[in-house]
């Protein structure tokens, strides 16, 4: 309801049942708590609680005060009685009424000093004494007698003596979360576990939890031994757990039965580590087998090595190496970088290299190779052999077809004596070339023989193949050649050409002319003698008469030649005369017709033409 003055309005009051206009309770008010339509403040309720709430008496109940002696200071510092319920009334009644503590009767009593803790005073009859933690301390540092004749259990968190400490019955000694150490003082006497005559299973550390066991120290002479009977040693970790064995001096293992170095689950290192020392494996003066590697799946053997050298059996006693075996796909492959690789022995060692080989393949050298392949480079008498066996083998030297080889036998500027062949049975001999030539050469003076024993009655043949080739003898053009084609004194037939096809023959020759000794006789039916004409240098040829003269220039003409000139046709002429000739040596020749009959005359009206053909005398 909205009333025009917001600080001043009526309306009914506010009760238990609805609601209205109300106003806040006096303290006083409050305290007599008979007004049912007022409203109490947090105020008001705070100041009327203390009035509401009578104090504690011993037959009303009420609020109390507690302190130490029951008084309260007043206005001018006189004190006052409070309340009886205060602590010193307490304190005194719980006291009152309560026992003295005893073995069999719960109650009260005091605390016991250190001394009395340490000295162990007893309880009385009036007063019990309790030991308090601060005592403790105390009594442990300066302990009494511990134990009796009847033995319990203890457990101790620290336990020292500095006598001799002895434990006769079954001991278990646990760490509890911190370090068990025996012997760990720096006095020198022994430390002896399980060094009685009875045969007994020692266990140190061997509870589930994870300990660190320390057996022994690094200080001077200090020893650890282990002894033990037929049961034998064990030392066993599991997990990730490692055994590790060092020493600054020398470590030995040795054993009477079998000394066995397994790992079920990695790598078996020996010497792995970067030390530069050496690694001993059977080098003991006994005859024993040393074995390295097995036969089963794919087991491999790796000796592997820096710059140092590797050997296998190089000590001077005779023994046999064998590397490998010949069984199914067993391999063998030994590899080199600019090392070098070397197969030696002694002046009479032989080398087999695949002499049980029989369908295989021996390759020497790679499919790349670029370096020099000696065999038999000796300076003494050696013989050479490669492909000498009885059966029927095929030799190949520079057979690939990829890229040009040069092939060099007996090339060294000595006497060498090359053979190559054999004249036994069918054996034969194919020498090829492409178009690289073929060249047979030798000293300035050396003697060629091609089947020259004397006693051979087979077919010679040079190049007689069916390509259309050039055969060329003596061709170089430097040096005069002798060639001697069956000069020998027999009687010998030489056929040179062929009357097939369009078959022919050359015979040239300079200034030094070609000899036929014998008649020349042309045999076939329908051949002849054919003269190359129509140069001023040629041996034929024809002319024409200009008033009954001709001169032919000719640089090959010489005093003595035979000039057999024949009229071909009478041409122009309006006479004829007889065809005769003179000759200027080396520049030409002229043919005059002379009249019949008149010596010294020309017949100027001959103007026939005519052939010559020259003869030179031998």
């Amino acid at each position: 309801m909205k009333h025009p003055n917001p600080i001043g309005y009526t309306a009914r009051k506010a009760n238990k049942d609805h609601t209205g206009s109300a106003k806040f309770a006096t303290n006083a008010q409050v305290v007599t708590g008979t007004a049912a339509d007022l409203i109490v403040s947090p105020l008001s309720l705070a100041g009327a609680v203390d009035d509401l709430m009578p104090d504690a008496t011993t037959v009303i109940a009420g609020k109390v005060l507690l302190n130490t002696d029951g008084t309260l200071a007043g206005a001018d510092n006189s004190t006052v009685p409070t309340a009886l319920a205060t602590k010193t009334y307490a304190d005194a009644l719980a006291i009152a009424g309560a026992p003295v503590a005893s073995e069999t009767v719960a109650g009260i009593g005091e605390l016991a000093t250190n001394a009395e803790a340490v000295a162990g005073t007893p309880s009385t009859g009036a007063v019990a004494l309790f030991v308090t933690p601060s005592n403790l301390a105390s009594v442990m540092a300066a302990p009494g007698a511990i134990g009796g004749t009847t033995p319990a259990a203890g457990s101790f968190t620290t336990l020292a003596t500095s006598g001799l400490a002895s434990l006769s019955a079954s001991a278990t000694i646990l760490t509890a979360g911190a370090a068990l150490n025996l012997g760990s003082d720096n006095d020198s006497g022994a430390v002896n576990i399980g060094v009685g005559t009875s045969a007994r299973a020692i266990g140190i550390g061997s509870s589930a939890a994870a300990h660190v066991v320390t057996i022994g120290s690094v200080t001077g002479g200090s020893q650890v031994i282990l002894n033990s009977g037929t049961a034998g040693i064990q030392l066993a970790s599991t997990g990730a757990g490692d055994i590790t064995i060092n020493s600054d001096d020398t470590l030995l293992l040795d054993a009477d039965g079998v000394l066995e170095l397994n790992s079920s689950a990695g790598v078996i290192g020996i010497g792995n580590d970067a030390d530069a020392n050496n690694i001993n494996i059977g080098t003991g003066a006994a005859a024993r087998t040393i074995t390295v590697g097995n036969s089963s799946g794919a087991t491999s053997v790796v000796l592997d090595s820096g710059t140092g050298a590797i050997n296998i059996g190089t000590n001077a006693v005779a023994h046999t190496v064998t590397i490998g075996n010949s069984t199914g796909a067993t391999a063998v492959v030994i590899d080199v970088g600019t090392g070098n690789f070397d197969v030696n022995g002694v002046g009479a060692s032989t080398y087999a290299i695949g002499a049980s080989t029989t369908t295989g393949t021996i390759v020497i050298g790679g499919t790349s190779g670029t370096g020099t392949m000696t065999f038999g480079d000796s300076d003494g008498t050696q013989i050479v052999q490669i492909g000498s066996g009885e059966g029927a083998s095929t030799v190949a030297i520079a057979g690939g077809a990829t890229s040009a080889k040069a092939v060099d036998i007996a090339i060294g500027a000595v006497a060498n004596v090359v053979r190559i062949g054999t004249v036994t049975g069918a054996a034969s001999m194919a020498l090829k070339v492409g178009t690289g030539n073929f060249t047979l050469e030798g000293d300035v003076a050396s003697t060629y023989e091609i089947s020259s024993t004397g006693i051979n009655t087979g077919t010679c043949k040079f190049a007689s193949g069916t390509g259309a080739r050039t055969v060329e003898i003596a061709g170089g053009g430097t040096g005069i050649k002798t060639i001697n084609i069956g000069a020998a004194a027999t009687a010998d037939v030489i056929t040179i050409g062929t009357t097939t096809g369009a078959g022919s023959l050359a015979l040239k020759a300079g200034s030094g002319k070609v000899n036929v000794s014998g008649d020349l006789n042309i045999a076939d039916t329908g051949k002849g003698l054919q003269i190359k004409t129509g140069a001023a240098t040629d041996m034929a040829g024809s002319g024409t008469l200009v008033a009954g003269v001709a001169t032919i220039s000719n640089t090959n003409i010489a005093t003595g030649d035979l000039i057999f000139v024949s009229r071909i046709g009478a041409a122009a002429s309006t006479t004829l005369g007889v065809l005769t000739y003179t000759i200027i040596d080396a520049t030409s020749f002229t043919v005059t017709s002379k009249i019949l009959g008149t010596p010294g005359s020309t017949q100027t009206g001959d103007a026939s033409t005519f052939a010559y053909f020259i003869v030179r005398g031998v």
